[in-house]
């Protein structure tokens, strides 16, 4: 649950900024929301080394769809324990928390906020798991990626009050995981092969469904999230 002495500890230390600068709160806040600082980069990353690593003895290509592959996998996970799980209010709509002040953010536009579940963070566990997929390819720009996960993505989410530290934790181990274990040799053989085929017999339509896979990790499903939910206003309640 979310009070334990971790997430008191690291919310009560934060709140103690969240009054003192408008310009450093916005600037949060459009990282937090941003893909350009969230998904293209870590997407760019794999892109880069999916074009470098082109010699077939090379197992990059395998790794980054095995990635690719986990996390979504452990985004699953992850928002059917939100929608299953016991609920936990996010820290600024958690009325037994003190209430900080956003100087120069507005309350949040989504009611939905309100009331989603907390834990675990799909955000930690969708760009931990890129981060692990990366690491496997490069441990110098995995570490980096491993880094920059928790300074831009993870941080400000828990500075703007959307998750305690514990949901980061989960979800970042859950997105470690899942690729950890979808990159293993024994899970790669069952679809390994499959893709191997496909690339080689229609590379131009492979990569240009992958490219559209990638595109939508990056922008986190948004628009999979919003057909979605455009579809299920139609069905009788």
């Amino acid at each position: 649950m979310w009070n334990n002495y971790l997430n008191l500890s690291v919310m009560n230390w934060l709140g103690q900024f969240t009054s003192m600068s408008a310009p450093f709160n916005q600037i949060v806040h459009y990282i937090s929301g941003s893909d350009l600082f969230k998904g293209i980069p870590f997407m760019a990353i794999l892109w880069y080394f999916w074009f470098r690593d082109t010699d077939p003895k090379s197992n990059t290509r395998e790794i980054i769809i095995a990635t690719l592959i986990g996390c979504v996998v452990a985004v699953f996970i992850a928002r059917a324990a939100n929608n299953m799980g016991a609920y936990q209010p996010r820290p600024f709509a958690n009325a037994a928390l003190p209430s900080h002040t956003y100087i120069g953010l507005a309350a949040p536009e989504s009611q939905a906020l309100y009331i989603w579940n907390s834990f675990p963070s799909d955000h930690a566990t969708l760009f931990f798991s890129l981060a692990t997929g990366i690491f496997l390819i490069s441990r110098m720009s995995g570490s980096l990626l491993y880094l920059y996960t928790l300074i831009f993505i993870a941080l400000p989410r828990v500075y703007l009050g959307l998750h305690y530290p514990t949901d980061i934790l989960a979800g970042g181990l859950l997105g470690i995981a899942c690729v950890a274990l979808s990159t293993r040799a024994s899970v790669v053989k069952l679809y390994g092969r499959r893709c191997d085929m496909l690339l080689n017999r229609y590379p131009a339509a492979f990569q240009a469904a992958l490219f559209i896979i990638t595109f939508e990790i990056a922008t986190m499903f948004s628009d999979v999230r919003m057909l979605l939910e455009g579809i299920i206003k139609y069905f009788p309640r």
